[in-house]
């Protein structure tokens, strides 16, 4: 059985930070897309968000090279850190691309892939609480990375079918090229939280 015992479990702190840094972005993205009125705003807090993260991620590795004993293998929490600070760029990449565009409000299919990172970034931060104790957790942790597959599973589906209804003929060239960016960008993201979530899962088999 793993345990965590003298091994600085309080490093799982960090990623929790930075996993609520990802969830606050994801937040405020799909207020963008319900309220174009808070863009300015929030363009301005989510710069601020991606730079507290990277501070939270040199601080990691800047502990870690101090510490002898880490609560997993170094690589595995390093790439866990680096790929959960890479949400927080996505995160700002969306928003931003809401600027670029001039969104304005969003239809359904946005606004559910907004729902879906708001989700996801939630599943994270609880998840990266769970690791303290990996023995403990295993089953629960276990069925939020799946939810995780899930949520990104159905994010995929909700991509193509927005990327249809803008090829179906009906659609101006500049609300195309618009909403294809945008698309993209927040199925990247979807795409990356899954990526941290299957992180996890390997983690899980290595140490529980």
């Amino acid at each position: 059985m793993f345990s965590l015992v003298n091994k600085h479990e309080e490093f799982f702190d960090f990623l929790v930070t930075n996993a609520e840094y990802f969830h606050k972005g994801s937040l405020m993205a799909r207020e963008v897309l319900q309220d174009p009125s808070k863009l300015e705003r929030y363009v301005k807090d989510v710069k601020a968000l991606e730079h507290s993260a990277d501070k939270v991620t040199h601080e990691i590795s800047a502990k870690m090279r101090h510490v002898f004993i880490t609560p997993i293998d170094r690589e595995d929490f390093f790439l866990l850190t680096t790929t959960l600070d890479d949400c927080v760029d996505d995160i700002q990449d969306v928003v931003m691309c809401l600027k670029l565009y001039h969104a304005g409000i969003g239809s359904k299919l946005p606004m559910r892939m907004a729902d879906i990172l708001v989700e996801m970034s939630s599943e994270l931060i609880v998840l990266f609480r769970l690791l303290k104790s990996i023995d403990k957790n295993e089953t629960e942790i276990g069925e939020r990375t799946r939810k995780i597959n899930a949520l990104e599973s159905e994010g995929d589906e909700i991509y193509r079918n927005a990327i249809s209804d803008l090829f179906d003929g009906t659609h101006e060239v500049m609300e195309i090229i618009r909403w294809k960016e945008i698309m993209e960008a927040m199925e990247d993201t979807a795409n990356r939280a899954e990526k941290v979530g299957n992180l996890i899962k390997e983690v899980v088999m290595k140490y529980a």
